[in-house]
């Protein structure tokens, strides 16, 4: 199966701010860009199709702009920074950047969401849909995700078998896709009986590949 996996397109939203749970609308002249990214992306999709999205502005809008009968799920989210939202991040406190910082995984100062909590509610969601589909064996062609960058940053992590705390590494820009091709043969997320996710391929794009 091939994974796509779709960052939203640049939210309306002053430079600097920290967002992840807020509603943002999108910056306007977005769908040029997306036309492009949607002859880019149909022209690879073959056989069977499903959709997935979050359901805030800034990715749902793109996902029924791609795929209108994408398919809604709050699990898809952006990590919640609690009482960050909507800051300036040069506003924020250094020590308590600092300390989130220290200990990325589960440190929570904002009184938000941490990324352990973002990790198991997205892995939890993914889990789900593998049993939807009977196994891996019976997941469609192609499954495309549109999303944020700390959904996409998990959903690479966890699948590809990388350290948690590494996640902030992968840095999706708005508009790219994150490729993975999933192994027929490769197991679920089951870290319990120290399973691994078998990948072929990780290609990342940005919005000047769809010309």
């Amino acid at each position: 199966m091939n994974l796509y996996l779709i960052r939203h397109p640049k939210p309306d939203v002053v430079a600097g701010t920290c967002y992840g749970s807020m509603d943002i609308d999108l910056e306007s002249g977005w769908q040029q860009d997306a036309e492009q990214l949607s002859s880019w992306l149909f022209s690879r999709l073959s056989g069977s199709s499903k959709s997935y999205h979050s359901p805030l502005i800034r990715a749902a809008s793109l996902a029924r702009f791609l795929i209108p009968d994408s398919l809604e799920s709050h699990s898809l989210s952006e990590l919640d920074f609690g009482d960050w939202e909507g800051c300036l991040w040069s506003d924020i406190p250094k020590e308590d950047i600092d300390f989130w910082t220290q200990d990325i995984v589960h440190a929570n100062p904002y009184n938000g969401e941490s990324l352990k909590i973002l990790n198991d509610r997205v892995m939890r969601w993914w889990e789900e849909v593998i049993e939807d589909f009977h196994g891996l064996e019976s997941l469609p062609s192609n499954m495309v995700i549109v999303a944020h960058s700390g959904v996409i940053k998990v959903l690479v992590s966890q699948l590809c078998g990388w350290p948690l705390a590494q996640a902030h590494l992968i840095n999706p820009d708005f508009l790219s896709v994150t490729e993975l091709s999933i192994s027929m043969s490769a197991p679920t997320t089951n870290n319990q009986n120290n399973q691994q996710a078998d990948f072929v391929s990780l290609k990342r794009l940005g919005a000047g590949d769809w010309i």
